[in-house]
This record gives structure tokens, sequence and C-alpha cells, in this order.
């Protein structure tokens, strides 16, 4: 009878270091076209052979992104990860780790997979994942952004199964500005609002301690973002907070950590003369507010900005987001 995967994992480890032996000699009799097999594969019963079958298959299309159509090829390999879920995880994770020039096909291929069902998954294949996907979005050197980009998608849809392993990880490396760390965090309360709540007051208290860091353009607009998407959260929580498993929050808890950075953002962000960085500011504006509402004093220090938010009107900037922020209050 067939071995289950998590037994057949068990061969992968040496079954790759195998393969990538023999397909390295006797090149010469390999037929053209043809990608290389395990030798004795079928000597070593049929298990094994249909690992080596499995894997050799997935080698194979990955290979090919070039020549075919890649959304096919991603399709054909989410349906093989129907079954062979962590032999297909592990040559993926392999080739995002030696394929440099083919890292965005091969992350795209990892998020339709990850698309399906994947619980259950060996938490060592997922420490990778997330491990390997957080490294590429905060790389120092001059990586892509289509690679960050890609890397960020694949963590907001594994984050599907496995909400708190991504979102501890990326807290985890919320120590210093980093914008895809930014822009992942404010996707994932976009995606999952009411699953973020127990992680907002620790992630709004290490943004407050990092206000004075952030300093450039976009790193700025991405900061915007995160405040914008996770006030957004709370908003949604607070017309949904019994639909929540855990404890019910008070208000408070929210507009005591959303004040200092409302009123940090209005301070000395929004006179600055970069247009995106000002949009960036007003976008968030609405959503924040709408949480500072529900605190039980006079509203002064949020009102006193409807007169600047009026004044935008005849200034060059894209007025939708201050006719909205106006309007929700």
């Amino acid at each position: 009878a067939p071995h289950s995967v998590t037994i057949e994992v068990l061969f992968v480890a040496c079954l790759q270091t195998l393969c990538t032996y023999f397909c390295n000699v006797n090149t010469s009799s390999q037929v053209p076209g043809r990608s290389p097999s395990l030798p004795g594969a079928q000597w070593l019963g049929p298990s094994i052979s249909k690992i080596s079958g499995v894997y050799n298959e997935i080698v194979s299309l990955l290979a090919h992104m070039d020549d075919q159509d890649k959304g096919k090829i991603a399709l054909r390999i989410a349906f093989i990860a129907e079954t062979k879920l962590a032999i297909v995880l592990t040559v993926l994770l392999e080739k995002l780790q030696k394929d440099e020039q083919n890292r965005i096909d091969i992350y795209c291929v990892l998020e339709k997979v990850l698309q399906q069902d994947t619980q259950g998954l060996e938490r060592r294949l997922l420490k990778k994942i997330i491990t390997l996907a957080s490294n590429h979005m905060t790389e120092t050197q001059e990586a892509r952004n289509e690679l960050k980009v890609a890397a960020s998608n694949t963590l907001v849809t594994l984050a599907r199964c496995y909400f708190s392993d991504v979102m501890l990880e990326l807290v985890y490396r919320l120590e210093l500005p980093e914008e895809f760390i930014f822009i992942t965090l404010g996707n994932l309360s976009s995606a999952y609002a009411l699953k973020c709540i127990p992680f907002l007051g620790m992630i709004l208290k290490v943004m407050i301690s990092m206000l004075e860091l952030v300093k450039d353009s976009r790193m700025r607009q991405a900061f915007c973002g995160v405040l914008e998407k996770c006030s957004r959260a709370v908003n949604v929580y607070f017309m949904n907070w019994e639909k929540c498993p855990f404890p019910r929050m008070g208000e408070s808890q929210f507009w005591k950590n959303i004040l200092p950075l409302y009123c940090h953002v209005t301070s000395n962000w929004l006179s600055c003369e970069e247009l995106e960085v000002k949009q960036a500011v007003i976008k968030a504006l609405g959503p924040m507010m709408g949480i500072l509402l529900h605190k039980k004093e006079p509203q002064n220090p949020i009102f006193k900005e409807i007169s600047w938010l009026l004044e935008q009107y005849k200034e060059e900037i894209d007025v939708f987001h201050v006719t909205k922020c106006c309007c929700s209050h």
C-alpha cells in the first residue's frame, strides 16, 4: 500500500541528493527533451518510485515556465499538491533558495498552491515558507520590488490557514521601519480584519516607538497605509465584536494607541511638500477619526483638522479621499 505523505517526506531529502547527483553525471546518456529521473527508482518499490516521479515532474514543469503558459503550469502543480502537498512544497522551497532568476514565478506557483486547504502542513515546512518569504521582503540588497510583492502576497495567502504564525513573524521583524513589512501588515489587516485585532495593540505600540525613524517618503506612505488599514479593521471590530471568539476589547484599548499616531502624522506629515505622503495621511485620517470619536472627551484634538481638510480643495491634490474623510464624520 502507498505510504502516507508524512512518511513519504522522510525520503525527499535523500531523493533530492540522489537526483541532483545522477542528473549531473552521465549526461550523455540522457534522451534529449526528457527530464532526468532517479536511476534505479523502479527497483526501489512503488512508493519511492512514485515520489521520484512527482519530484521530477515538478522540477520539469518549473524548468519550462518560460516556454509555456505560466498560469497552466501553476494550476497543474497546485493540482498535484492536492495529494502531494509536502513533496510539492519541498521542491518549491528548494527552487526559491537556488533559482534567483525565476523566484517571482516560483512564488506565484507557491501562492496558487497555498490557496487550497493546507491544514495539517508540517511545522517544518510552514516555518521555512514564512522565514524565506520574510527574508526576501526585507533583503538589504537591491532586490526587485516585484520579488518583495510576490513574497508579501504569499504570506498573506498563507495567513488564511496560519494567521498567528505569519503575524507573529512580522511583529517580530517590526523592530525598524521596513516598507514591505508595513505593506504586508496592512494587507493582512484588510484581508483578515477580525483576526488581527488581538495583535493590534502590540503593533501600534511598536509603531509609536519608531515614529522618529520614519523619515523618507516611501516609508511614510507605507506607514500611513498600515494606520489606515489597521484603523479600518478596528472600526469593523466595533460593529462585529460579537463574532469574535476572544473576550471583547474596550474602545479605550484602541484609541489610546491611535491618538499619539494621529497627533504625530497630522502635526508633522500633513504639512510636507510631497503630495504622495499628504495623500496617504488623508486616507488614514478618516478611519483613525472613526476610532477617536469613541473617546469620551472634548473632540478638539480631532476636529481641528477639519478646517485643514477643507482647505485641500484649493490644492493640487486628489480630493476624493478628502471628501471621504469629511463625510465619514
